[in-house]
Order: C-alpha cells, then structure tokens, then sequence
C-alpha cells in the first residue's frame, strides 16, 4: 500500500511523511502532477532489492556497460592511476 503527497506538502509536513513511509512502506511524491521521488521504508526497500536481484539473470547483468563489470574491476586493479596529470 502507498500513499501520494505532494512535493510542497512532504517540504512542509517531513515528521508526518516519516510517520506515513513508516506505516505504509512507501510514500511518492509529487510535483506538478509529476512524480518525482519515492521514499521506502528500510525493509520495503530492502525487499525490492532483493526482488530485483532474484529477478535478475546472469546475462542481463552489465548489459548496459560497454564491458562486464567483472573485466572493468580488473582493469582499475591492475592499472591504477596515480595521478591526474599522467600521460
């Protein structure tokens, strides 16, 4: 269950939103008709992480990165830059 507040209202009443994402798990906030942030309480949080990682397959990770997040980490091991003005 969630609840939408507008962005004016979460500015002006912060306590009561902390009371509402506490009893409901999610709070989204809006602005201009927009939305524009929604805050998650720790576990409705860590329960979407975790869906999101269940829900993850081995080939759709770092699909959006021009090389495997493994080869990148090797990568600034084994070439580490020592300081900026280095050629």
């Amino acid at each position: 269950m969630s609840k939408t507040v507008s962005a004016s209202n979460a500015k002006n009443n912060f306590g009561g939103l902390l009371d509402d994402v506490a009893a409901l798990g999610r709070v989204d906030i809006v602005k201009h008709g927009r939305l524009v942030a929604v805050v998650l309480s720790p576990r409705a949080f860590a329960s979407s992480l975790a869906e999101s990682v269940a829900g993850a397959k081995d080939e759709d990770r770092g699909s959006k990165h021009m090389i495997p997040p493994e080869l990148a980490r090797a990568a600034r091991i084994l070439n580490p830059a020592s300081t900026f003005d280095e050629e």
